[in-house]
């Protein structure tokens, strides 16, 4: 409700009513500097919100972008790591080879040995000759051992260098073991890396994007706190000074009230005939005898039933606590004196503004001041 709606509602309730109460001494009533005061605070946290919500927006798009990224490298990490796995295949038959290659040097190497053996055992080709001289009629026999030396010593020089060549190899083929090794951890190591960075980054980024929304989310309910206490200051402002401007209002109307008052001095109450005359009208107005204790609450509260009850504040007369209290002479000249005439017009008013006593008595403790 805008201040105007307010004061022109609060307006409307005020002179429409048969009597209000003034407001108490401990009551408070906002001023205009507290109603200013109370807007400014809530545009400041409706700003503060904003200015969150825009942080917020600014993080989750950080948050899409890291995830974003931590796929991009859990992807090249998946791909690192199938081709840690090609190169340690490599690595691995490379090794293999290189073991099988010194596996064949060395048995190259036992095979030479053994026939470089033999050979020395026999004398070598020049035994062989010298023996071919001295023994005649065994030349057929010296000439098949020469020959056989000969083979032997031949392939003799074939594992030597069969054994050398396997050397060779293994030494490569160990090399280039290495070289894949050495590969392969360089990838593993790379990935991980990029990986554990990406993962950092997108936590860092979700972290700070949670930590923006929860500052978000109590903005948003202490902005909507002060919404609601500016409103509920503006409308109690509203309704004062709409109070404020009725009673001016109808004391403006009513001229000097000193005559009223000095008439209600005159006058003796009799609040239990009072209260006879209205319980035997009820039905008279469609309601049952359970709206009696509610009429009975209600006129005790405003002027405990005395014909004379005044009311110096406000102005308001008798025991409905008419405002102005010349009202009820559209139903007696009297009015200022009878409690019959004072019953009938309140009993009407209730009838007409509220329906019934529990309706107003209801309305009438609804706020501070008190009125119905």
């Amino acid at each position: 409700m805008t201040l105007a709606i307010a004061v022109a509602a609060a307006a409307a309730l005020v002179t429409g009513l048969g009597a209000v109460a003034p407001a108490s001494a401990a009551e408070h009533w906002p001023t205009e500097a507290e109603v200013q005061a109370a807007k400014r605070n809530a545009a400041a946290s409706t700003a503060e919100y904003n200015k969150l919500q825009s942080l917020v927006k600014k993080q989750q798009a950080v948050a899409v972008a890291a995830a974003a990224t931590a796929l991009e490298k859990q992807n090249d990490y998946a791909k690192a790591e199938q081709a840690y796995q090609q190169a340690s295949k490599k690595a691995d038959g490379l090794k293999a080879q290189a073991d099988a290659a010194k596996e064949k040097a060395a048995s190259a190497d036992r095979r030479f040995g053994s026939i470089a053996s033999q050979l020395y055992l026999a004398g070598g080709n020049s035994g062989m000759t010298t023996q071919l001289l001295l023994q005649h009629g065994k030349e057929s026999q010296l000439l098949d051992r020469l020959s056989a030396m000969s083979r032997l010593t031949g392939l003799a020089s074939g594992l030597r260098d069969q054994a050398s060549q396997q050397s060779n190899v293994a030494a490569a083929l160990s090399a280039q073991a290495a070289a894949a090794e050495q590969t392969r951890k360089k990838l593993d190591e790379q990935a991980q890396q990029a990986l554990a960075t990406a993962k950092a980054a997108q936590q860092a980024a979700d972290s700070a994007l949670s930590s923006s929304q929860k500052q978000s989310a109590v903005a948003f309910k202490e902005m909507g706190e002060l919404k609601s206490q500016s409103a509920a200051l503006q409308k109690k402002y509203a309704e004062h000074q709409a109070y404020l401007a009725a009673l001016a209002r109808q004391r403006a109307a009513q001229g000097s009230a000193s005559s009223l008052y000095a008439i209600s001095r005159s006058i003796t109450p009799d609040p239990a005939a009072a209260k006879a005359y209205a319980r035997s009208q009820l039905g008279n107005h469609g309601w049952g005898s359970s709206q009696w204790g509610c009429l009975l609450d209600l006129w005790t509260h405003e002027s405990g039933w005395r014909v004379n009850a005044y009311n110096p504040s406000s102005a308001a007369y008798g025991i409905p606590q008419a405002w102005p209290g010349s009202k009820m002479a559209s139903y007696g000249a009297d009015w200022t004196t009878n409690y019959v005439t004072q019953i009938n017009w309140g009993l009407a008013y209730i009838k007409s503004s509220y329906g019934t006593p529990c309706a107003a008595w209801s309305f009438e403790m609804s706020h501070t001041p008190n009125w119905y």
